[in-house]
């Protein structure tokens, strides 16, 4: 029973911060569906298509941080930790690439995809701006998933949760209200754009300073002297 109560402490001790982190998106998401809702049921519209066209985007890079976590809890658990840096450093360029590539293919292309999902050139145009503005920190919202993913596989629940927080309670939803007073809609945009490229540079350096190359380098060499030692 004792071994059974300690592997549902470690198993919740991870779990419960990712679930808890799980939620604070949708509801975020509804506040600012709240904030959009003022400019009427066009603008509400608009950015249902684009959130939609938005998740189809970002798929690659859900897939990067679903395979990253059991990657890094793999080969960290094996000490292989140059292994873990080096692919990180991948990882983090993938989503780099993804991102420039994924804005400029939408920037090009937002009247024409929004015009699939609704012929009113209102909400075309809605949800072809949301698809020029959020897209420029795509490369940051990767991040902030693979480094989150990356945490949590180094038993580390903490630092996804503050990046969840941060990004949506801190910087998302005051950005937009004051955003909204200030621009309108595109300043709401304007808001989920600063908010991902913020915290992605913030999980990028939190993410370097615990498995950077200093740290990996000495725990490999103390992996492969404790190896000798037992030869």
């Amino acid at each position: 029973l004792k071994v059974i109560l300690e592997s549902w402490k470690k198993i919740l001790y991870v779990g419960l911060p990712a679930a808890g982190t799980s939620m604070v998106f949708p509801i975020s998401i509804g506040v600012i569906t709240g904030l959009l809702a003022g400019y009427g049921t066009i603008a509400v519209a608009g950015f249902g298509i684009a959130s939609r066209i938005e998740s189809f985007s970002q798929i690659v890079l859900l897939a990067l941080s679903a395979s990253i976590g059991p990657f890094v809890g793999q080969n960290w658990g094996a000490k292989k930790y140059l292994r873990v840096h080096q692919a990180l450093g991948l990882s983090f360029l993938f989503c780099l690439f993804w991102g420039v590539l994924v804005t400029v293919i939408l920037a090009a292309t937002a009247p024409w995809l929004a015009s699939l999902f609704n012929s009113n050139p209102e909400v075309i145009k809605i949800t072809a701006t949301y698809l020029v503005i959020v897209p420029i920190s795509y490369a940051g919202a990767g991040v902030i998933l693979v480094a989150s993913s990356t945490f949590n596989a180094l038993g580390k629940p903490l630092p996804s949760v503050v990046m969840m927080v941060t990004r949506m309670v801190v910087l998302y939803i005051p950005l937009a209200y004051l955003g909204s007073q200030l621009f309108g809609v595109n300043g709401i945009f304007t808001a989920a754009c600063i908010s991902n490229v913020a915290v992605g540079l913030g999980a990028y350096i939190w993410n370097q300073k615990t498995c950077d190359i200093k740290t990996v380098l000495a725990l490999e060499k103390e992996s492969v002297s404790a190896g000798m030692g037992q030869l």
